[in-house]
């Protein structure tokens, strides 16, 4: 009997639509079952993202920036057979190497309910000059997305952080890059003393877009 396929599903970061690079992303299991949760889907199920259809029986699960701190703060509830990919997590997203803090993320969540695009514009100065061409992709989707679910996210991560350590993170691998402008890599190296168990993997090219973290 051939061997049954194993079963990815990719978390994404806040705004965000993996698929839009799944010929790209998929290329690192090309013989797995891909399935790409769209954000909407994510912003729905942040007190339980095991709610999400399949994400529990997943043989892999990869998280990118909010998807991969959504896990982090769901990490109990982690099937210990269950691999996890993190791409640039962080324990606080508002911590003194961002760029943000609680009280503009909660202004911006506010904007949100009225116009999302000054917001989406500041999350894009941020990485105009490593994204190219996948910049404007993102920002694309990124405006049709639902208002009110990307102000939910962005309220999610200023009232909420890590700051105690986790249990044992074996089967976890964090990936980063050190181009990385988004989330800098100070932040995401803050997690090793929070993960123990987990392995820490250096993308020296690589910033904060997917595609270059996993390829």
């Amino acid at each position: 009997m051939a061997k049954s396929s194993e079963k990815w599903i990719w978390l994404p970061d806040w705004a965000s639509d993996l698929s839009l690079w799944q010929d790209d992303l998929t290329e690192v299991e090309s013989s797995a079952d891909h399935t790409f949760v769209p954000y909407e889907t994510m912003a729905d199920n942040l007190e339980d993202p095991y709610k999400i259809p399949g994400l529990s029986k997943a043989d892999v699960v990869v998280g990118s920036g909010m998807g991969a701190f959504l896990l982090l703060m769901h990490h109990k509830k982690k099937p210990s057979a269950q691999r996890w990919i993190l791409l640039s997590p962080y324990a606080d997203f508002c911590d003194e190497d961002s760029d943000w803090t609680e009280t503009n993320l909660h202004f911006m969540a506010r904007q949100m309910q009225t116009t999302t695009e000054p917001g989406l514009n500041s999350f894009a100065e941020q990485f105009e000059d490593e994204f190219g061409e996948w910049q404007d992709d993102w920002m694309d989707c990124a405006k049709k997305m639902n208002a009110e679910k990307l102000a939910k996210g962005i309220t999610y991560l200023a009232s909420n952080k890590i700051s105690k350590p986790l249990e044992d993170c074996s089967g976890i691998e964090v990936v980063y890059g050190r181009m990385d402008r988004a989330v800098p890599p100070a932040q995401t190296l803050k997690l090793k003393d929070l993960m123990p168990g987990a392995t820490f993997k250096e993308r020296p090219k690589a910033g904060h877009w997917p595609p270059q973290l996993l390829l």
